[in-house]
C-alpha cells in the first residue's frame, strides 16, 4: 500500500485495454458534484438508521425528542474543542482504514494507495476484485462504525451525545459509499470482478 496526495486520474491507455478485453464500464456518476447530488438520499436514510439506533440505546435522547427540547453539543474554544477535532479526524481516518482491512493483500498490493484529500482521507485500489468481496469493502465503515459500535459504546457506557454525533457524521459521511453499492449490487452480475481506473469502475 501507498501513499498518493490524491486519487490517480483515470488512465486513457487502460482505460482501452480494459473494453478490448471485455471489460464493462459502470455507469456512475462522472464527477465529484453529481456524485454529492446521487448521494443526497443516502445521506439522510444513513442519518436516519444512526439516530434510530441512538434512540433505542440512549434514553435522554429520546426524551428530548418527545418534548421537542433542544439537543446540542457546546464546547468552548480551549484543548477540549481541539480534542475533539483531533478525534473527529481520526475518527474518519478509522473509517478509510477499515475499508483498507478488507482490500485483499493490502499491506502487500502496490496498486492500493491511501492519502489525505483536505481533511477527508482516502483509501484507494487498482486491484481485481470480485463482486462480493467488493460489497463488503464498501459497507464495513458503516457497519462496524454506525451499527455495531454504538451497541459497544454503550455495553461500557460510553455512549453520550459525542459519540452518539461521531457515530452519526460516519454515517452520513458512507452516503458515497452506499451509492456505490447500489450501483455495483444493480448492474454487475453476481460472480464477476471489478477494476477501478481513477473515478471510473470497470466490471467482467
Amino acid at each position: 500500500m501507498k501513499y498518493i496526495k490524491k486519487i490517480i486520474p483515470a488512465d486513457k491507455e487502460l482505460k482501452n485495454k480494459l473494453l478490448s478485453e471485455g471489460w464493462t464500464k459502470l455507469k456512475e456518476p462522472s464527477n465529484l458534484g453529481t456524485v454529492i447530488l446521487f448521494s443526497l438520499p443516502f445521506m439522510f436514510i444513513n442519518g436516519a438508521i444512526s439516530i434510530f439506533i441512538a434512540v433505542c440505546l440512549y434514553p435522554p435522547l429520546k426524551g428530548i425528542l418527545k418534548t421537542g427540547n433542544k439537543f446540542s453539543i457546546s464546547f468552548t474554544f480551549d484543548f477540549y474543542i481541539l480534542l475533539f477535532i483531533v478525534i473527529m479526524l481520526l475518527f474518519l481516518a478509522l473509517h478509510e482504514l477499515l475499508h483498507a482491512c478488507f482490500i485483499p493483500n493490502v499491506l502487500k498490493s502496490d496498486k492500493t494507495y491511501w492519502g489525505f484529500n483536505g481533511f477527508a482521507g482516502f483509501v484507494y485500489t487498482n486491484e481485481k476484485i470480485k463482486k462480493d468481496r467488493f460489497l463488503i469493502i464498501s459497507i464495513m465503515p458503516f457497519f462496524l462504525l454506525t451499527i455495531v459500535l454504538p451497541f459497544v459504546l454503550d455495553i461500557f457506557g460510553w455512549l453520550n451525545g459525542y459519540t452518539i454525533f461521531l457515530c452519526l457524521i460516519n454515517a452520513m459521511g458512507s452516503c458515497a459509499d452506499c451509492l456505490s453499492i447500489c450501483l455495483v449490487a444493480i448492474q454487475v452480475p453476481n460472480g464477476s470482478y471489478i477494476m477501478n481506473n481513477g473515478f471510473e469502475t470497470y466490471f467482467k
